[in-house]
C-alpha cells in the first residue's frame, strides 16, 4: 500500500475548522465591529434541523445572516445551533458544518466556498443509504433462511 497525502481532505477539514473556530469565538465574545456572517447551507442535508415552513420555502439551500440579533449560538464538533429572527419570530436552526456551502464576512471582503466538498459529502451519504437499503431485504431473506436452516449460496454470488 502506497502512502498518499490527500490535500483535498486536509483543506476541507481546515476550512470547516476555521468556520467552527470563528463561530466559537463569536459565541463567547460576540461579533466585533462591523463583522457579520452570511452562511449558506443545504437544507436537505442530513442533520439540518429547521422549521417546516423553512424547508418548504427553501427546499435546496438557504442563507442565514448572523449580524444584529441572534441568540444561543452553540457550537459542537459536528454542527452549530443558533436562534435567529424570521418573520418577527425566533427560530432555532441546527446546521452541520458538512452542510455549509459558503461562508462570508462582507465587512472585510472574506469568503469561503465549500460547495464541492458538500456535494461529495452528500454523494457519500446517499451511497451509504443506498447500500443500507439494498442490504436490508438481503438481511431479511438471510434471517428467514437461517430460521429454516437452509442456505442459498446463489444469493452470495457477486453480480457484475
Amino acid at each position: 500500500m502506497t502512502f498518499t497525502i490527500n490535500y483535498e481532505d486536509i483543506i476541507k477539514d481546515s476550512l470547516k475548522n476555521a468556520i467552527k473556530n470563528l463561530l466559537l469565538d463569536v459565541s463567547l465574545k460576540g461579533l466585533p465591529g462591523d463583522h457579520h456572517f452570511y452562511i449558506s447551507f443545504i437544507t436537505s442535508f442530513p442533520g439540518v434541523k429547521i422549521a417546516e415552513w423553512m424547508i418548504k420555502d427553501y427546499p435546496n439551500k438557504m442563507t442565514i445572516v448572523i449580524q444584529n440579533w441572534y441568540e444561543n449560538l452553540n457550537i459542537d464538533d459536528k454542527c452549530f445551533s443558533i436562534v435567529l429572527n424570521f418573520k418577527n419570530k425566533p427560530e432555532k436552526l441546527t446546521i452541520p458544518f458538512d452542510s455549509i456551502i459558503s461562508f462570508s464576512d462582507p465587512s472585510v471582503n472574506f469568503s469561503l466556498k465549500l460547495e464541492n466538498f458538500v456535494s461529495e459529502n452528500l454523494e457519500n451519504i446517499m451511497d451509504l443509504n443506498e447500500t443500507d437499503s439494498q442490504l436490508q431485504p438481503h438481511n431479511e431473506a438471510l434471517k428467514s433462511e437461517q430460521d429454516n436452516n437452509i442456505i442459498q449460496f446463489e444469493k452470495y454470488k457477486k453480480l457484475d
